[in-house]
């Protein structure tokens, strides 16, 4: 039984609504708990991934899962029950927690200091119960920190990570974990203690202070990362986040100490020179008229604990540490350089191999400066099979998207899903909400959860150079959604956005010439951060002035995403421009516009409004000349096609232009859409 075959099913006392998250080894479902009416987070693995090693694997799972079971603690994620479901999957209950991730909540972006500290503070109480019980996490990192609806942090999945590994590498020498927020001696396979969870919270710090882990690697690279975790020393903090004082960065430096000796004992005085470090910076914290340090964080800390019954603080960490002895890596031993290459390339071979992508069969030949029609490169059914073997066990395709709050761009993210599943593929969308530095982490968190090919919808093309030089150097398959752009050994998917934007300001002058003589003053609302959006609004404005030579273009404003397009409006009308006609790059930005006028009491027959994409409510509006008289129809289905259809033939190591064309639609009026809805209806 494969766990994404699992929704509808019940296992045990839970019936599985819906899936919510991926581990390394699990799946993670919204399920409703029977006996107590409840929602959970049902964790699942799926025990054919364990190999021969089951019965071994089932007698850890129930005794790790009992000791996570038994931690009680204000933000540690209580484990409700646990179980294996007809000798085929092992799974955790937990409390369902629905305010995300600390992954989510930064978004490749640092956080206020004042949100940092907090969030530590709660982290750290939980770790610091956890290792008063003798339990070392092994690994902290933003994907296991959730949140409720009120905010408040927990730690999740204490014990799990105990139960699928024995050390920093598993018996087939996959790494288990995630390498970023590991301690040297995890990776070197020494033994640990707590300071080991220490140095990981250190680099959650640092993470949550400047936006992204102290080390990483372009490529994805495991060995790059565990080679500069044990050899080198992070960019300085202060040079990622000025906000970050010298004092702070020396406590997170200190946490960071290669050797275990180096870091603070314990969590307890961790937090205690974290608070001290961030009260010289913080306003409203004042050494001359509040408490002292130690005695606010005491406080705070046995508050947190008070329905655990003891204090963080309370008693000292015992002297005698508790420690997990693994086996020392080959390559900490004491063997030639040869041999230390050797095991340095076989760990590459693993990471591939760990990874789960599979390797296409040949590289796809893209023909640089051809361009094509997408109409006619769909791929064959031979080309959907090496697809099919490209992708591997645990391969996807992945897109980012520009961002899912327009109907448009929702709409096309749901298609590229159903027409890449169709093809039999996988698929994943990140989201960045329209925010061009948010995409750059989101790329990189797609290539490091495996993505074998990508498909992006540029935000800020020069911003994301670097990013998709990477993919180009991984010979990541690439579609980029953005024709006036350079193509980083991918294709580009086009069309004419002079022309589109032509058309929707012709209608604009057209209706302003059969209604109002051709007098007019109109606002353009435009996004500038997109070459190809910006030849769109230039567009709009020449078919304007061709059509009605004798209307007025009072400016040029943000638009793009309904917020945008609400909030300019409104400016305009609080300044008391004068306009009575809005031409749109899109349908979002027009919405908000709507949104404003009506705020304002504005009647729909007193402003025109044109725009692009004609989707589903501009049709309406446009039917019932609600502010809305026209939207042009840019093909997006064909958009999504021609990207689906592209990434495949890509996959397959097909040969094809560096530029597919698509053509745009037709222009959509009330009369045309009577026309359609009478052509429909005699049929």
């Amino acid at each position: 039984m494969q766990p994404e075959s699992l929704v509808g099913r019940q296992i045990d006392d839970f019936i599985i609504e819906e899936r919510i998250g991926r581990g390394g080894m699990s799946l993670v479902y919204r399920a409703q708990q029977q006996s107590v009416n409840r929602p959970v987070a049902l964790k699942v693995i799926t025990l054919a991934t364990v190999g021969s090693e089951q019965d071994e694997f089932a007698r850890r799972f129930a005794r790790e899962a009992e000791l996570a079971a038994s931690l009680e603690h204000l933000h540690i994620v209580p484990l409700y029950a646990y179980g294996i479901h007809n000798e085929e999957l092992a799974y955790l209950a937990m409390r369902l927690l629905r305010g995300g991730t600390l992954t989510q909540r930064m978004g490749g972006q640092p956080l206020p200091l004042e949100q940092t500290l907090t969030i530590a503070r709660q982290i750290g109480s939980g770790l610091s119960y956890a290792h008063e019980q003798g339990i070392i996490h092994r690994d902290l990192k933003p994907g296991n920190i959730l949140f409720d609806d009120h905010n408040n942090a927990y730690l999740a999945d204490f014990g799990l990570a105990k139960v699928v590994e024995g050390s920093a590498l598993t018996q087939s020498n996959a790494i288990v974990g995630t390498p970023q927020f590991m301690s040297p001696e995890q990776l070197r396979g020494d033994a640990i203690d707590f300071r080991s969870d220490i140095y990981s919270f250190g680099v959650l710090l640092y993470t949550m202070l400047s936006g992204s882990p102290p080390f990483t690697s372009t490529d994805g690279n495991v060995v790059s990362i565990i080679y500069q975790h044990l050899e080198k020393t992070p960019r300085p903090l202060h040079e990622i986040n000025e906000k970050v004082s010298p004092a702070l960065e020396g406590v997170v430096m200190t946490a960071l100490a290669k050797q275990p000796d180096g870091r603070f004992e314990n969590v307890g005085a961790f937090m205690l020179a974290l608070q001290s470090a961030l009260e010289r910076v913080l306003p409203g914290f004042s050494a001359d008229d509040a408490p002292s340090t130690q005695q606010r964080l005491l406080t705070a800390l046995q508050a947190d604990d008070a329905e655990s019954g003891d204090s963080i603080l309370a008693q000292p960490l015992p002297h005698e540490r508790s420690t997990i002895t693994t086996p020392r890596p080959l390559w900490r031993r004491p063997v030639g350089w040869v041999a230390a290459v050797s095991v340095l390339i076989l760990l590459a071979l693993v990471w591939v191999a760990f990874s789960g992508r599979g390797v296409p069969l040949r590289r796809a030949t893209v023909l640089m400066g051809e361009s094509g029609s997408a109409e006619v490169y769909q791929p064959s059914p031979d080309e959907i099979r090496l697809a099919q073997g490209a992708m591997g066990s645990d391969g996807f395709v992945a897109y980012v998207t520009c961002n899912t709050s327009s109907e448009y761009h929702a709409t096309q993210t749901r298609e590229i899903g159903d027409m890449l599943r169709a093809y039999g593929l996988e698929y994943r969308a990140y989201d960045p909400d329209s925010d061009k530095a948010r995409q750059i982490p989101l790329i990189e968190r797609a290539r490091l959860d495996g993505a074998v090919g990508m498909i992006i919808c540029p935000l800020d093309p020069d911003l994301l150079d670097d990013a998709l030089m990477a993919i180009d150097s991984a010979d990541v398959p690439l579609v980029l959604m953005n024709g006036d752009m350079e193509s980083y050994g991918g294709v580009l998917i086009a069309g004419d956005e002079f022309a589109m934007g032509y058309a929707a300001g012709e209608a604009a002058g057209e209706i302003l010439v059969r209604d109002r003589e051709g007098q007019g003053r109109a606002i353009i609302l435009d996004f500038p951060d997109l070459p190809q959006i910006i030849r769109r609004a230039d567009g709009l404005e020449a078919g304007l002035r061709e059509a009605a030579p004798d209307a007025e273009v009072v400016g040029r404003y943000l638009g793009a995403t309904r917020d945008n397009g609400r909030r300019s409006v409104e400016a305009l009308l609080e300044q008391g421009v004068q306009f009575d006609t809005i031409i749109s790059i899109n349908d979002a930005g027009a919405f908000g516009a709507i949104d404003a006028l009506i705020a304002d009491g504005i009647a729909p027959e007193d402003v025109i409004i044109t725009s692009i994409d004609a989707e589903s409510l501009a049709r309406d509006y446009i039917a019932d000349d609600y502010f809305i008289r026209a939207s042009v129809d840019v093909g997006r289905a064909l958009y999504s096609q021609a990207a689906s259809d592209t990434i495949v033939k890509l996959l397959a190591g097909a040969t094809l232009p560096e530029r597919f064309l698509v053509s745009p639609g037709d222009v959509i009026t009330r009369e045309s859409a009577a026309d359609a809805g009478q052509a429909e209806a005699s049929e």
